[in-house]
């Protein structure tokens, strides 16, 4: 229902990984791309207030959120609402029990979408489990990870010059 803006590198692997979904009866719904700075401060401040105990696992502060690169999108599917009975519902972690959910988490490397905030990684990237949340980082590294169970922020960690900025 939003405009969504990405980066232009982006725009060749989504368009045919969305393409595959429909192809596959699925109606996948892209909920957020790009935001910027100001954008992100108004998230951050929406959940600074409605829970201040937990924002910081709930969304990143301006100028920390993969959002801001471009390459990060927010995927959504009307089977959710029913799941988790709540039609006004766009982000909840049952996302992973949608058709939409599961395709993603078998198929989205082969476009070069990995999930950033897998479950078993929530104590290291400071997030909570989001499996809507996949960021592209091209296939090779993508399948990588998929193949080896690893998160994209450990990867970075093990291997990057300069690690990953974690928010804590």
């Amino acid at each position: 229902g939003y405009p969504t803006e990405v980066r232009e590198i982006i725009i060749a692997p989504l368009v045919a990984m969305i393409d595959d979904m429909h192809a596959a009866g699925l109606q996948p719904q892209l909920i957020s791309g790009y935001r910027s700075h100001y954008s992100q401060g108004i998230a951050w401040n929406k959940w600074s207030e409605l829970e201040p105990e937990r924002a910081i696992m709930l969304s990143a502060p301006p100028g920390h959120s993969e959002h801001q690169l471009g390459t990060t999108l927010d995927f959504g599917s009307p089977e959710l609402a029913g799941i988790v009975e709540d039609e006004d519902i766009e982000f909840h972690t049952y996302f992973f029990k949608t058709s939409e959910g599961e395709w993603l988490r078998e198929h989205a490397h082969e476009y070069g979408f990995d999930l950033s905030f897998p479950r078993e990684a929530s104590e290291l990237t400071g997030f909570f489990y989001e499996p809507w949340h996949f960021r592209y980082i091209g296939v090779e590294l993508a399948t990588e990870l998929y193949e080896s169970g690893q998160s994209l922020t450990a990867y970075l960690m093990e291997t990057a010059v300069f690690p990953p900025c974690i928010v804590e």
